[in-house]
């Protein structure tokens, strides 16, 4: 699948639905950085992507969060400046996902477009992306640290 058949196909919600996390986290390792900036600077495909990543956070996340907490995900770089903001409520069976972010987080973080698609898709390193100032991180360090063993992260 080319860079142009990507964006494409997230600007179709009901195509990328049909994409598997596996698809999904190859398609991200195969495009480039320019080609993540373009598909995240793309308002529709940009909006279809990341609430195909979050509405598939609930079904890839194993549990274990006693008590519940809070995460804020800040993914900036949209087309007017701004950025996107969800919460995900990480409790003992289940991850609740919003884009209407209502509680105090126990933990922010703060990415670019690009950079969290390869995040999530399992296409970078948190450590990596942390000690080389991509992702920024408000509040508890330790449960940031835990969240990739919370989730069932693909690999390409």
């Amino acid at each position: 699948m080319t860079n142009t058949d990507f964006r494409d196909l997230a600007r179709s919600p009901d195509q990328l639905a049909t994409v598997t996390p596996e698809q999904f986290a190859s398609l991200v390792k195969n495009a480039s950085r320019s080609d993540l900036n373009d598909l995240m600077a793309d308002t529709e495909a940009r909006a279809n992507v990341l609430a195909a990543v979050f509405d598939r956070m609930g079904s890839q996340y194993k549990g274990g969060r006693e008590p519940a907490q809070v995460v804020h995900w800040k993914i900036q770089g949209a087309s007017d400046g701004a950025e996107d903001v969800y919460e995900t409520l990480l409790g003992p069976e289940e991850c609740v996902v919003s884009s209407a972010p209502e509680q105090k987080p126990d933990v922010t973080l703060s990415l670019s477009g690009q950079d969290f698609l390869k995040l999530a898709s399992g296409n970078a390193a948190p450590p990596m992306l942390f000690l080389t100032g991509k992702l920024k991180i408000g509040g508890d360090v330790g449960l940031a640290a835990a969240l990739g063993n919370l989730f069932d992260i693909p690999k390409a």
